[in-house]
């Protein structure tokens, strides 16, 4: 939690502040390519989201994640080892896990998802992503 204490406590402030009382269905996929470092992890992560470049806190951005409808909202959070993206509906959350591993880590305060469904197919998207 060195690394991402800061992350985890800004996601909590956005949720305090952006969905009070709200339940979310989590979405917390890993994926561990192998052999690639942080900046090609990241890079291949950007491609992947759509988008062209790096961002920073207030940009608003539009995901296209391949297989998944645009997501679109407002980096919340940027930095070298995360991207949070705060929507109408959810905080989108990225960043590297373990050494080595690519962590998603949503949060959909939404009715209409199938926890189990979604994260399989965030989980297809990152290993396709990886291939």
């Amino acid at each position: 939690m060195n690394k991402g204490w800061d992350m985890y406590l800004h996601t909590l402030d956005q949720y305090l502040t952006h969905f009070p009382g709200q339940l979310a269905v989590v979405v917390y996929p890993v994926h561990a390519p192998e052999g690639l470092g942080l900046a090609t992890v990241w890079t291949v992560l950007e491609r992947g989201l759509g988008l062209a470049g790096p961002v920073s806190r207030g940009d608003n951005v539009r995901l296209t994640p391949a297989g998944f409808e645009p997501i679109e909202g407002i980096v919340d959070h940027a930095s070298p080892d995360f991207l949070g993206v705060r929507t109408g509906d959810g905080l989108y959350r990225f960043s590297e896990g373990v050494p080595g591993t690519v962590m998603l880590a949503h949060h959909l305060f939404t009715d209409d998802v199938d926890p189990a469904e979604t994260e399989q197919a965030w989980q297809e998207w990152l290993t396709d992503l990886f291939a």
